[in-house]
């Protein structure tokens, strides 16, 4: 008999636990038993979704071992058990981000509940038992990442087929093929001066057949210097916006060799990088580098290998890798505490660009707290395009600018 994610997860919930969460949650059990596949594709999708790729099937593998999913009792966890009910809720925001209320605002309507808050709870319930029946099959079948990879993406299109209407759009799962998020960057050139010349067109004098011709030879180059002089003008004005901005994000130059070097000014008030003149903090990739930067007594560094959709909060399956590594770090070092500072370039409305930090300092967060750090040891900030530490003309500096810092409070 093959793997059916929806069967086998379904098959947990038996007459007398639906009927118990229908008493928690104030809704008929008949309800919560007609929305429950529809829950079980939801976390499912999600979490086919992070599998996808080779770096996030190691990743789900870690925290499969690492939450017990794969031990001697993988698969027998008490639907509602108080331990277990928290722990799909701290799973939720982790697999979901900010999509949450969206998904369950969708699920709620489409499952006929008396409100969301019946359906966030029917999927906080539904996590970890889809968690559950992963693990075990892993552990019975002694799988690897690349064969947990497979065996979520055999269960695609059974989960994509029991989503209701309008979810799987919501979590992007419209096709039947991992989904693919490419980033694009714009790219402004500026036109040289011969690119003018030989582009702008050049106004001659019409010319008529007359009895007596008439030397114009004289208002050719008086065109041509007009049209330049023109275009000079209209380039100083365009072009001094620009300057005033790269004045105010330019790093400070270093004093000459005879003068004393001054120290950088640091008001950024959160510990990480500052205003223009304060160099960026290092950028890690790996565990070992986060690692030394925390040993070295740095306040902060950038979490290299973290990106977002464009204009989104959702984390890419690329980032798993780097986040999954701070997390383990953070394992090995109990006492310490860390501030998410979420940046940004300045393209857009600054209030917006905050807005969009907030978010994507706050989806690290949950990727941490799923992979089992506590919630209280990770604060977050949301810095947005204020502390910029390359110039926003460039697409380099506004890769440069896009980031997520880990601002040490503790050790």
């Amino acid at each position: 008999m093959g793997f059916n994610l929806i069967d086998m997860v379904r098959e947990r919930f038996t007459g007398n636990v639906v009927q118990q969460m229908g008493s928690a949650l104030g809704e008929d059990p008949g309800t919560l038993t007609k929305a429950l596949p529809g829950a079980i594709a939801a976390v499912g999708g999600s979490v086919v979704e992070r599998g996808s790729t080779e770096a996030g099937a190691q990743r789900l593998m870690s925290q499969l071992n690492e939450g017990g999913y794969t031990g001697p009792d993988a698969g027998s966890d008490d639907a509602l058990s108080p331990d277990t009910v928290e722990r799909g809720q701290g799973m939720l925001n982790g697999l979901f981000g900010d999509k949450l209320g969206m998904l369950s605002s969708v699920l709620g309507r489409t499952g006929g509940f008396s409100n969301s808050k019946s359906a966030s709870g029917l999927l906080a319930v539904v996590a970890p038992m889809v968690m559950g029946v992963i693990g075990k099959h892993v552990r019975d079948n002694r799988m690897s990442a690349s064969g947990l990879s497979q065996l979520l993406g055999s269960q695609r299109s059974l989960l994509s087929a029991a989503m209701p209407a309008g979810l799987g759009s919501v979590l992007g799962m419209g096709g039947s093929g991992p989904r693919v998020v490419e980033e694009v960057h714009e790219t402004r050139t500026v036109p040289s001066v011969e690119t003018v010349r030989r582009q702008q067109p050049i106004e001659r004098a019409p010319v008529h057949a007359e009895p007596r011709k008439q030397n114009l030879s004289w208002v050719i180059p008086v065109a041509l210097l007009a049209l330049l002089a023109g275009w000079f003008l209209t380039r100083g004005k365009r072009e001094a916006p620009r300057r005033e901005q790269a004045a105010a994000t330019q790093p400070a130059q270093p004093p000459p060799p005879t003068e004393p070097a001054r120290p950088a000014p640091d008001d950024t008030g959160v510990g990480g990088a500052g205003n223009t003149g304060t160099r960026a903090p290092t950028v890690v990739q790996d565990a070992q580098g986060m690692r030394q930067a925390i040993d070295s007594g740095a306040n902060s560094f950038i979490l290299g290998g973290v990106n977002f959709d464009e204009g989104s909060a959702a984390l890419t399956p690329q980032s798993d890798a780097s986040v999954g590594q701070l997390a383990s770090v953070l394992r090995e070092k109990p006492d310490a505490r860390v501030r998410i500072a979420g940046h940004t370039d300045s393209t857009g409305d600054p209030a917006a660009n905050r807005q969009l930090a907030q978010r994507r300092a706050e989806a690290v967060r949950s990727a941490l707290v799923e992979d089992g750090i506590p919630a209280s040891r990770v604060d977050v900030a949301a810095v947005g395009s204020e502390k910029p530490v390359a110039n926003n003309d460039t697409t380099q500096g506004r890769d440069m600018n896009r980031r997520i810092e880990v601002q040490m409070l503790s050790r």
